[in-house]
């Protein structure tokens, strides 16, 4: 079948040609409408990207409003993307800091006077204290109370649309925040749901499970968008996710240019490249246990994800920040001995080329900005539908 012969494959066929696109769209210059947008725990700006497209796709321009992140880099990221933005490095409370239900504090005041009318509230609060990664302090970690700021932010902003991204064991947290977000928000006259979504049925090439608390002002909306989310409807397929050869095929055997990185992938200790080694010489996958480190060996683990090769015909695996070590993941390139590049991480994580990176020259940096961040391409469809239905024409 031809698929750039269907709307699937027109949609997938301009997504990634915007994913190759090397100048940035006007996203606000020139523009007489835009989309005012909230942003918190925004890190370098994947979900205001996503908003940006769905934006100007309709015609919009987009105007940030407010972004907050605590992290310098991340802010300093965003702010090179969206030169307009108002752009705050700081914590999130010191902008919402009341309490759910109370009364504005001086500083929410100030928050809200200096946003004005906001149109979305997006954000993906802290997830480390949710993951299954984490073994210490998983569903009790103060930082999974952050996620309640976002409530807070939507009671003192009022916007159209809240949008929150998080890990899927957030709905396991012990301070049930999902349940308290959602209560505290319907409490403002929003229609809310919230349910875990795939995000190779949004248009990102991974197999990323990731929870969303969608609240609108139309009623039936976010169950609707989330339904669509859920089932592969907004992207109008169900059976051809994108995969890792369509986001990163055009990036074989390309070098970096002098003094940079974000092409080149990280240096493999002799151990692991014996291992990547190994992969190719039997054309397989997946490391036996024989070729694993001692702790990975012989005995139920959850380590059958590290290791490994990427499949070139299927999506990836979660990209996270470890993406420059096969201990960390299957983050081995398919078709070359090594693992991804920074370059090639985001573009799985839907990043495109005119989306710079180029503030930072640290390969920490990229892999904790990078493989933190929320896809640009899970927010842009999510915006899409939200667009379509605020104008009474999604589907049922």
């Amino acid at each position: 079948m031809d698929v750039t012969s269907s709307p699937l494959g027109a949609r997938c066929t301009d997504d990634r040609r915007w994913l190759k696109r090397k100048t940035r769209p006007r996203y606000a210059d020139g523009q007489t409408e835009s989309l005012r947008v909230v942003d918190l725990f925004a890190g370098c700006g994947g979900m205001t990207l996503g908003m940006a497209q769905a934006a100007h796709e309709v015609g919009l321009g987009i105007d940030v409003r407010l972004a907050v992140d605590f992290e310098r880099d991340a802010a300093e990221v965003f702010e090179a993307n969206f030169p307009h933005a108002r752009v705050e490095c700081g914590r999130v409370e010191e902008f919402f800091s009341g309490g759910l239900g109370t009364a504005l504090s001086a500083a929410e005041r100030e928050t809200r006077r200096r946003a004005g009318r906001v149109d979305a509230l997006i954000g993906g609060p802290p997830c480390q204290g949710n993951s299954d990664l984490n073994n210490h302090t998983r569903r009790g970690d103060p930082r999974n109370q952050l996620y309640l700021r976002m409530a807070r932010a939507a009671q003192v902003l009022r916007p159209n649309v809240v949008i929150i991204e998080n890990v899927p064991a957030v709905v396991h947290d012990r301070g049930r925040v999902v349940e308290l977000a959602m209560e505290r928000i319907e409490e403002l006259d929003y229609c809310v749901a919230q349910g875990t979504v795939d995000l190779s049925n949004l248009g990102v090439p991974q197999r990323r499970r990731r929870h969303f608390l969608i609240a609108t002002r139309h009623a039936g909306l976010a169950t609707s968008i989330l339904s669509g989310a859920r089932s592969g409807r907004l992207m109008r397929r169900t059976r051809h996710p994108r995969t890792v050869a369509w986001a990163i095929e055009d990036l074989l055997g390309r070098s970096d240019p002098p003094g940079t990185g974000f092409d080149s992938p990280g240096r493999a200790s002799t151990a692991n490249q014996r291992r990547i080694d190994w992969l190719f010489e039997r054309d397989v996958h997946v490391l036996d246990d024989s070729e694993r480190p001692p702790c990975h060996r012989d005995k139920p683990h959850s380590y059958r994800s590290v290791y490994g090769r990427m499949r070139w015909d299927k999506p990836a695996q979660t990209i996270t920040t470890g993406f420059g070590s096969m201990g960390q993941g299957c983050f081995v390139h398919p078709r070359e001995r090594r693992t991804i590049t920074p370059h090639e991480a985001a573009r799985l994580q839907t990043f495109p080329d005119f989306f710079s990176f180029a503030s930072e020259s640290r390969r920490t940096a990229w892999a904790r900005l990078v493989g933190n961040a929320v896809p640009p391409f899970a927010t842009l469809s999510i915006a899409r539908a939200w667009l379509r239905g605020a104008c009474g024409e999604i589907d049922d």
